[in-house]
C-alpha cells in the first residue's frame, strides 16, 4: 500500500514537472532572431567560456572530478531534441525492469548530453546570458563529468538528482532558484530521480 501511494505521489509530482516552464523557454532577447548567424556565434561563445568556470565550480562545490575534457557544444531545434529524448527513452525502457522508465515521457526537453559524443545539445534559442539559461548548460556538464568520470547509476533517472542540485545551486548564487525560474521544487527533484522498481 505504501509503495502505490509513493508512486501516486511520483506520478502527481511527475505531472507538475512535466508541466513545468524549466523544460520549455522561449525568451529570446528584443531584436535577436533565434538561429541568426551573429547571435548563434555570440551563444556559442559564451557557452564555451563558460565551460572551464562551470567545470571548476562543479568539481569544487560537488562529487564530481575535476577534468578538463570539454564536452562538444551543438545547437539544435526542439524538434530534434525531443527526438533525441524518444530515442533515450526506447533504449532505456529495454534496460528497465518495469514502466517507470515512462515518468521521463512526462517532461519536455531542454537541453541533452550524449554520452557517446561527449555533445551537449542546447535548443536554437539558448543565449546564454541569464543564470536560468547558464543553468541548464550547468545541469548538461554534470552529466558530461559523470560520463567522464565513468560514474554508475541504479537507474537513468538517478544521474539526474545530482543535475538538478547543482543547477539549484548556481541559479542560487544570483539570488533565484530551481524552483523560481522553472517551477520545479527539490520534492520533484527527489521523485523524479528515484528508481521505483
Amino acid at each position: 500500500m505504501f509503495k502505490q501511494f509513493l508512486l501516486a505521489v511520483a506520478i502527481s509530482a511527475l505531472a507538475l514537472l512535466g508541466s513545468s516552464k524549466a523544460d520549455c523557454r522561449d525568451d529570446l532577447e528584443p531584436g535577436v532572431a533565434a538561429g541568426s548567424g551573429q547571435a548563434r556565434l555570440d551563444a556559442t561563445r559564451v557557452a564555451e567560456d563558460l565551460l572551464d568556470e562551470v567545470a571548476g565550480w562543479l568539481s569544487s562545490n560537488f562529487d564530481l572530478p575535476a577534468i578538463k575534457d570539454r564536452p562538444a557544444i551543438e545547437f539544435t531545434s526542439k524538434a530534434r531534441l525531443a527526438t533525441m529524448r524518444a530515442s533515450d527513452r526506447a533504449h532505456w525502457q529495454g534496460l528497465a525492469r518495469d514502466e517507470g522508465i515512462d515518468r521521463l515521457a512526462l517532461r519536455t526537453v531542454v537541453a541533452l548530453y550524449d554520452n557517446n559524443s561527449k555533445t551537449i545539445f542546447l535548443p536554437d534559442d539558448w543565449i546564454g546570458k541569464s543564470p536560468a539559461d547558464q543553468s541548464v548548460l550547468v545541469h548538461e556538464m554534470v552529466h558530461h563529468l559523470q560520463n567522464l568520470a565513468k560514474l554508475k547509476f541504479e537507474c537513468p533517472m538517478a544521474r539526474e538528482k545530482l543535475a538538478y542540485m547543482a543547477q539549484d545551486k548556481w541559479l542560487r548564487r544570483f539570488g533565484t532558484s530551481l524552483e523560481s525560474e522553472f517551477d520545479v521544487d527539490m520534492f520533484t527533484v527527489l521523485i523524479s530521480s528515484a528508481c521505483m522498481y
